[in-house]
């Protein structure tokens, strides 16, 4: 079973490297991860639970089953793995990576599930549950990106994490922490998506500070392009959304530094 969930996700995440889950990958997809679904489906089984692999290969499956256009079916995998249930616990940074691109999926798959109903409550409802999994989804992966700084250099070290159950066993997930600070395609639509969901609620502050979040965390390479996508969308939303009389200047506190002001600009090689 470990065998199976190793060789699963490598052929998920390779076939991912190469092919976005987005919409027009959807068919390529349906037939290029035929493998890598078949390798974790095995891994959902007695055995599986007794290696504690079952619940990763859940949250494993819901991003295959996302990027393959069955929302549904993912947000089922998504249950099944207990997500809405976890609490704090001590795993690697690649795990923390897991959970937070499976709420980017769960938040996303219930964007493109339609609604059986016309009612305005379920709408509203329906709209605060996206948004609440993408900001969580957001919070995590920028904690990833933290926490990478903050183990640089060292290896196995371990960041605070989610799990299921009052005392929920350690990941059995055989994987040795991630260290690259990619956080890939799913997590950054996550972290682009919620503002604009909170602009389309007319909730102009709330965008702000998801804005102003992911501009004050750690800067690596690979999120360069996505942050000057959120400044330049930040800069948008000032200019056209907020006069000088009702700007609020947000001030976050990170953890073991002093709060910084956003209005003011960070001098080039501050820390």
């Amino acid at each position: 079973v470990l065998v199976n969930f190793l060789i699963g996700e490598c052929k998920l995440e390779q076939f991912l490297e190469e092919n976005p889950p987005i919409e027009t990958n959807i068919q390529k997809a349906k037939t290029g991860l035929t493998e890598a679904k078949r390798y974790l489906q095995t891994c959902i089984s007695e055995q599986g639970a007794k290696l504690n692999v079952m619940r990763d290969a859940h949250l494993l499956l819901a991003k295959l089953l996302y990027s393959q256009g069955l929302y549904e079916d993912a947000i089922s995998h998504l249950n099944k793995g207990g997500l809405d249930s976890l609490t704090e616990k001590q795993l690697s940074n690649r795990i923390m990576k897991v959970v937070a691109e499976s709420f980017a999926v769960k938040g996303l798959c219930l964007e493109k599930i339609p609604l059986p109903t016309t009612s305005k409550f379920k709408t509203a409802e329906r709209e605060e549950q996206v948004l609440q999994a993408l900001v969580k989804s957001g919070d995590l992966a920028l904690r990833y990106l933290q926490e990478m700084e903050r183990t640089q250099g060292n290896t196995g070290g371990t960041v605070p994490q989610l799990m299921s159950g009052a005392n929920p066993p350690s990941s059995g997930s055989p994987l040795p922490p991630n260290t690259e600070y990619r956080i890939g395609p799913i997590l950054e639509t996550a972290l682009q998506r919620a503002p604009i969901l909170y602009i389309k609620n007319n909730k102009l502050s709330n965008a702000i500070e998801q804005y102003r979040k992911v501009l004050s965390s750690v800067e690596t390479s690979s999120t360069q392009s996505l942050r000057q996508t959120m400044a330049r969308q930040l800069a948008e939303v000032l200019l056209r959304g907020v006069s000088e009389k009702n700007y609020v200047n947000f001030g976050f506190k990170r953890e073991g530094k002093k709060s910084r002001s956003f209005g003011t600009p960070k001098v080039p090689g501050e820390k």
